[in-house]
């Protein structure tokens, strides 16, 4: 069993779901664990500070962790390639990214998902993000050792949930749309139920406009604004009150850049895709603002209602968390392939794990090797008794047949063979023996009569009748492969009275290469 962090990075908490999987199993959720962060302070700051207050609450004993990258720092950009083949898409598409960014490749991080393959070519998901940035969250992490194996992009970490949606959810040939509504980000993937993520894109906008639209609307603090956001804030038929419709009016108004990104991507997406989304999945902390789903329904045109996750497991607030966790129990062409961590930036803590547990790995070693000598002393135990076994039944067989007892193999077996010994004058073979090898070497789908059959020790004499004269030919090349019939000579072929079979007799001679070697010696 294997147990992975899924480590969501937000901008006002850091989620944490820890999910136990195990070979053939369903995964299961362990630990989920959230910590604040201050809404004060340079960016990293508040990520080094809320991942100390992740700690605080306790160690998380995790085999690996997996996270994305946090923030908007990542530029999602679709790039088309006329060709599919791996290597090519490895040795081309810096080039295709260094078009596209303000600034040098060298200064930047990135990877690629597949989105599409057809005649034309190849259509990629590739993420960039600056070093600097990228190399600030690996430090923070490291630092709280919780140095991710994968930094993924944020939307395409929603590829093991929508890779395990029911494929009825939507009408067939619909896809669903993944909306992660955060404090400072917002995170979008699309895809078929049971498929791949198609399209994925983070973008600026959230949870803080709504706050800081609340606080300036009613002259109050941020923090008195956030508190009264999470306890009465509410939209459309959820709205109750003059004052909490003033406060849903702040709302809209600040959920419009975040609209207007939504539609544009769907609009998009649908213009490339020939496609249509069936379903709007959000999930994130501002997803809790009551009366929200029904208020996107009316403003997109689009069926929307929350994501569902497993109890447990944290719920919307922590479902990019939960989904990343799942990443390790993804496998095939499902298993998504996105990963920041390559080059300077590749995981490399392998070592150090087996270097934790080197303890463990020499306790199994000296546990292994005693049970090997246990297992060599039995096994020579074993070998002995039944060699002592052997040794008094050839023993036996010798002093009954040459009045000695002898207990080496090839002496005996030497001894009995000789011309002096008793058994010399049993012959190797017999007509029983001759008529078997006769009957064995017939092939198994052929029906065929034998009469009038003489049987001596050196030849045999027969009449065999069958339904053609290719069974015939057939039946003469299946004996010449029994070595002690060396030649093998057939008689007139004659047809039977109403044409419907054959006959032949046959004359082989018996001789088996073993007898010519001793006569000639």
């Amino acid at each position: 069993m294997a147990r992975v962090l899924g480590l969501d990075l937000g901008s006002h908490s850091i989620k944490a779901v820890v999910v136990e999987t195990a070979y053939r199993g369903q995964p299961q959720v362990r630990q989920v664990v959230t910590a604040p962060v201050p809404a004060e302070g340079e960016r990293d700051a508040r990520l080094k500070a809320g991942l100390a207050k992740l700690l605080e609450q306790g160690p998380l004993q995790v085999d690996s962790v997996v996270a994305a990258f946090p923030g908007t720092g990542l530029a999602t950009h679709p790039i088309a390639l006329p060709f599919s083949d791996p290597k090519k898409i490895e040795s081309t598409l810096a080039f295709e990214v260094e078009s596209q960014l303000p600034y040098d490749l060298d200064e930047a991080v990135f990877d690629h998902q597949l989105w599409q393959t057809d005649e034309k070519g190849t259509q990629l998901l590739v993420g960039v993000a600056r070093k600097t940035e990228f190399k600030a969250v690996l430090d923070a992490l490291s630092e709280a050792k919780l140095d991710p194996r994968v930094m993924t992009h944020a939307g395409l970490a929603y590829q093991n949930i929508i890779a395990t949606l029911p494929q009825n959810l939507v009408d067939p040939g619909q896809a669903v749309a993944v909306l992660d509504l955060g404090h400072e980000r917002c995170a979008l993937a699309i895809g078929r139920p049971g498929g791949n993520v198609e399209y994925a894109r983070t973008f600026a906008g959230g949870g803080a406009a709504l706050t800081r639209g609340l606080a300036h609307e009613f002259q109050i603090s941020p923090a008195d604004a956030q508190a009264w956001k999470e306890q009465h804030g509410a939209v459309g038929s959820e709205v109750v009150g003059a004052e909490a419709e003033r406060a849903a009016g702040v709302f809209m108004r600040a959920l419009q850049p975040v609209l207007r990104d939504l539609r544009a991507t769907i609009k998009a997406w649908v213009s490339h895709s020939h496609g249509q989304i069936g379903l709007l999945l959000i999930c994130g902390g501002t997803a809790q603002l009551r009366g929200l789903p029904d208020q996107l329904a009316a403003d997109l045109q689009l069926p929307t209602r929350l994501l569902d996750t497993p109890q447990g497991a944290g719920g919307v607030v922590a479902a990019q968390a939960w989904s990343l966790a799942l990443r390790a129990a993804a496998s095939g062409a499902k298993a998504p392939r996105f990963n920041l961590r390559r080059g300077d930036y590749a995981f490399k803590s392998d070592f150090d794990f087996a270097g934790e547990k080197v303890g463990q790995l020499a306790a199994f070693a000296a546990v292994l090797f005693v049970l090997l000598i246990a297992s060599g002393i039995v096994r020579n135990s074993v070998l002995t008794r039944r060699e002592k076994q052997v040794d008094a039944i050839l023993c036996d067989i010798t002093q009954r047949i040459l009045g000695t007892c002898e207990k080496d193999y090839l002496r005996a077996k030497s001894l009995l063979e000789g011309q002096e010994s008793p058994a010399a004058g049993i012959p190797r073979r017999s007509a029983a023996t001759l008529l078997a090898e006769l009957t064995a070497h017939v092939p198994p789908d052929m029906e065929v009569t034998f009469d009038q059959v003489v049987i001596d020790l050196d030849r045999i004499a027969l009449r065999c009748e069958t339904a053609t004269s290719k069974n015939l030919e057939d039946l003469i090349t299946a004996l010449k492969n029994y070595r002690c019939f060396k030649e093998i000579n057939e008689g007139k072929v004659e047809k039977s009275k109403d044409g419907s079979r054959v006959s032949s007799r046959l004359d082989i001679q018996v001789e088996c290469p073993d007898e010519a070697e001793a006569n000639n010696g």
